[in-house]
């Protein structure tokens, strides 16, 4: 049986997010961090095969590679919880949400790729 390789990396990578929203006569700027989980190169190649194939939306893939986000309140000033409700209300609000994840999510896990 084969070994497998140590690396001193958690099974989850941080990400800094910006999501641009229209404000009053100028663009505002959003920063937050993701957190996302790293894939298996199998989890990976059945990942590509729904890119390639255009068969997975945006929900989709962060049901799969997101673990959470940091910096982000709620209306009340308390921490805005990483939660499948949460995701949805802030869809709902920022048609954008989603998006900006994804492009984030990409940018850091495939920096290579997003270079060429």
């Amino acid at each position: 049986m084969p070994q497998k390789l140590k690396l001193a990396v958690k099974p989850t990578f941080q990400a800094p997010v910006i999501m641009r929203v229209p404000g009053d006569g100028q663009v505002e700027e959003v920063h937050f961090t993701a957190s996302f989980k790293r894939l298996s190169k199998t989890a990976n190649d059945a990942l590509q095969v729904k890119l390639d194939a255009k068969t997975i939306r945006d929900k989709e893939l962060l049901d799969q590679v997101l673990d959470g986000w940091d910096g982000l309140l709620a209306e009340d000033g308390t921490p805005f919880a990483c939660t499948p409700e949460n995701r949805a209300a802030a869809v709902e609000d920022w048609m954008t949400f989603e998006a900006v994840l994804v492009y984030s999510y990409f940018e850091h896990a495939y920096p290579a790729a997003v270079k060429n």
